[in-house]
């Protein structure tokens, strides 16, 4: 029995039943130990020496073993097992951003760290996660959370302590849940029927405290404001902000484009603590404009970032209004005409029977004549900024415009600069046959005036396409460039065009004629285009097109070249900002604050084709009015991105320059808010949290915010832990002592053949 009671203690401790030998020191170290010390044994104690050359090879055998023995040292006796310990807490806290609004003038989340601290004084282990979208080990380093999903949280602490029973599940949150659950758990309530189902599975019982009181919360903002997105040009709008605030409250609120007022309201706070305001607002310009209703920011406000709420609106046209001037009656004139008034998008205003200053003079009462009145005084300034396209067709301006002429041409190139556009088409009265030259029109025209020696050719021509032709947007019939120039290749001869002296810098020849020069030599041009500042213009040396009509129908292919052509013509010149040569479009309209914007700049030739390897000139400017200048190079496919981090709120003025267009400038807007979708809604909704904890039972609680009772705990609730015991053999006496024996019986064998 003694000798059994002191095998433990050679060994270093009991060995279980249930344990396996784990070798740390190679197997393959062990052996090779072994083969040397049998090579030693072989060569000293097996050549037929002398006794005491035996008695080496045992000493040599001998040591060889006592380092085998230290070698094998390395194995441990590993015994697996369980334990079984008393369930964990596991407390899941709210990481998300509506977690750090001000209640009462303090953060809502300042108290989780005092309930933290007694949960774990409570005693047993305490496991704390945070979560917005996702659980995340540990509590919240910061409460910025983009959005709250607590079924997503419950359900991932079911799976991670699966098998196992939680002496409780925590939840510090103020009740914003932005998942499912919340949103399900409403609906269901609405219906009448609240499953049980909804509640997902938890391996514990469940205490839910809300954080926030929503008497405490003073928080003026502006939740909404509705726009519909678009607006139309001349034609009012509305903007209906919605106002939340302390019921009975009266409060300012204003309406401002980039920074400039223009208007201001005064709302009152309903009892239930909405408002509603509308601004009519009717927008003078095509594009892309930012507005920012706003109220006040008081000192104690729980989200300043929502009393400023900024919208991006794009305005287009309604209906294009277009002004048709012809000099006479005409075929050309009829076919125009007919197209428009038949177009709905097209409110068109024309005069083509006129009468002259000649006809006053001649002593005709103006009963006597049937000619229309001419109110051109009236149309070429007061009026004219009304209209998004001029027509002059075959129209002379000297009988009507007398002594007035240099003003109200000057006022039409104005109108085109500013953003307006102007189609002069051929005949007897136009170009320099109309005494257009050394006027302020013939510097916006797309083609050179002055020609002095012939002014016309009369003879009989088909237009020939040219390579911008193929592809710019006016002249595109077909799908293809291919296409389009087998389409144009079908239609007619035309009888003749008007002449000029070339073309003005940087417009483009879509039409040129196939053997008619120009003053320059180089050839007619027949349809060119131009941009003139922020408007556009278009010169037809022809009065005929109507024979592209005409012709067609004639052989039962109806007329579409001449509608296509007088179509894309109108698109064209009264485009938006986003179709024009340099065009530069924000990735988002609305960004959040420290996100990444990216400004996408498309670089067009004259001919509409993509400039490739341009370098292009972005200069962003945020609401203080400090800019910051970005660079960009296009692609193969002529655009050009950069990127950009604003650090303000506010509206964002883009400007976009590309030297390789002829220095074109392109504008846009975005609108950078605070406004984190998480924050939309701020009030702890206690009510969801009460209709969680029911479902639960008598396994879960609702603890209000001025309730900080003890959680629910299951005092039975045991987890099973895995325990590993590992015991190195080679920390065991009987190594000591087999080595001691080993090395005395190698110092016998020494002296014994004689050795010291």
């Amino acid at each position: 029995m003694a000798g059994v009671g002191m095998l433990p203690w050679l060994l270093g401790g009991s060995l279980a039943d249930g344990g396996a030998l784990v070798w740390e020191t190679p197997p393959l170290w062990i052996g090779a130990a072994a083969a040397a010390a049998l090579v030693a044994w072989l060569i000293f104690a097996l050549r037929g020496g002398s006794a005491d050359r035996r008695l080496r090879a045992v000493e040599l055998v001998s040591w060889a073993l006592g380092v085998l023995v230290l070698a094998a040292a390395g194995p441990s006796w590993v015994e697996t097992d369980g334990r079984t310990e008393p369930g964990k807490l596991v407390v899941l806290v709210d990481g998300s951003a509506s977690m750090g609004v001000l209640d009462g003038g303090k953060a809502r989340a300042d108290g989780v760290d005092r309930l933290l601290a007694r949960l774990r004084d409570e005693g047993g282990e305490v496991e704390v996660y945070s979560f917005d979208e996702e659980l995340h080990p540990g509590p919240p380093a910061a409460y910025a959370g983009r959005g709250t999903d607590l079924g997503v949280a419950l359900r991932a602490v079911a799976d991670r302590n699966l098998g196992q029973q939680l002496r409780g599940v925590v939840v510090l949150t103020d009740g914003l849940d932005r998942g499912n659950l919340r949103r399900d758990l409403r609906e269901a309530a609405a219906s009448g029927t609240v499953p049980a189902s909804l509640a997902p599975e938890l391996p514990g019982p469940l205490t839910l405290y809300q954080v926030g009181d929503l008497d405490q919360v003073q928080d003026l903002a502006i939740e909404d404001v509705v726009s519909g997105g678009f607006a139309f040009l001349r034609t009012p709008f509305q903007l209906t902000a919605q106002v939340r605030g302390e019921p009975g409250r009266t409060v300012p609120v204003t309406l401002s484009r980039e920074g400039r007022l223009v208007a201001n309201q005064t709302a009152k706070i309903d009892e239930n603590g909405r408002a509603e305001v509308i601004f009519e607002v009717i927008p003078r310009e095509v594009g892309r404009f930012a507005w920012d209703v706003s109220v006040p920011v008081e000192a104690e406000d729980a989200v300043p970032g929502n009393n400023v709420f900024a919208v991006v609106i794009r305005v287009v046209r309604d209906r294009t209004r277009v002004l048709q001037v012809s000099g006479s009656p005409s075929y050309d004139q009829k076919f125009l005409r007919l197209f428009l008034k038949e177009d709905p998008s097209v409110d068109l205003v024309s005069f083509f029977i006129l009468r002259t200053r000649e006809d006053l003079i001649a002593g005709w009462r103006p009963r006597e004549l049937s000619l229309i009145e001419f109110p051109y005084e009236r149309l070429f300034s007061e009026d004219l900024s009304t209209f998004d396209l001029v027509v002059l067709q075959n129209f002379n301006y000297a009988p009507y415009f007398d002594h007035n002429a240099g003003l109200l041409l000057g006022n039409l190139a104005t109108y085109v600069e500013q953003g307006g556009a102007l189609v002069m088409t051929g005949g007897d009265r136009s170009f320099d046959l109309g005494d257009y030259a050394n006027t302020p029109i013939a510097d916006v025209l797309p083609v050179k005036l002055g020609v002095a020696a012939r002014k016309a050719d009369e003879t009989p021509f088909r237009p020939r396409l040219t390579d911008a032709g193929k592809v710019h947007p006016v002249t595109r019939l077909g799908a293809a460039s291919e296409q389009t120039e087998a389409l144009w290749a079908l239609l007619p001869e035309l009888d003749g065009a008007n002449l000029t002296a070339g073309l003005m810098p940087g417009a483009a020849v879509l039409l040129e004629h196939p053997f008619a020069k120009a003053s320059d030599g180089t050839a007619a041009p027949v349809l060119a285009v131009r941009e003139v500042g922020k408007g556009r213009t278009m010169a037809l040396t022809i009065d005929a097109s109507w024979r592209w009509s005409f012709s067609e129908a004639a052989v039962g292919r109806g007329n579409q070249a001449y509608l296509h052509l007088w179509k894309n013509a109108m698109r064209w010149l009264v485009a938006d900002p986003e179709e024009r040569r340099v065009v530069v479009s924000p990735s988002r309209e609305n960004v959040l604050l420290g996100d990444e914007v990216r400004m996408v700049t498309k670089v067009r030739d004259a001919g509409y084709g993509p400039i490739a390897d341009a370098v292009v000139q972005i200069t962003v400017r945020a609401p203080d009015g400090s800019t910051q200048r970005l660079e960009a190079r296009t692609t193969a496919a002529g655009e050009a991105i950069a990127a950009f981090q604003p650090t303000q709120q506010g509206a964002h003025r883009v400007t976009a320059v590309a030297a390789a267009a002829g220095a074109e400038t392109a504008e846009t807007v975005f609108a950078v808010t605070t406004r984190d979708p998480e924050m939309a809604e701020i009030l702890p909704d206690g009510a969801f949290l009460q209709q969680l904890a029911a479902l639960y039972g008598d396994r879960g609680a609702f603890r209000g915010p001025s309730d900080r009772s003890g959680p629910l705990v299951d005092a039975t609730a045991r987890r099973t832990l895995p325990d590993r015991r590992e015991q190195r053999l080679g920390a065991a006496p009987i190594v000591g002592l087999l080595f001691g024996l080993l090395a005395s019986l190698a110092f016998w064998a020494r002296r014994r053949a004689g050795g010291h």
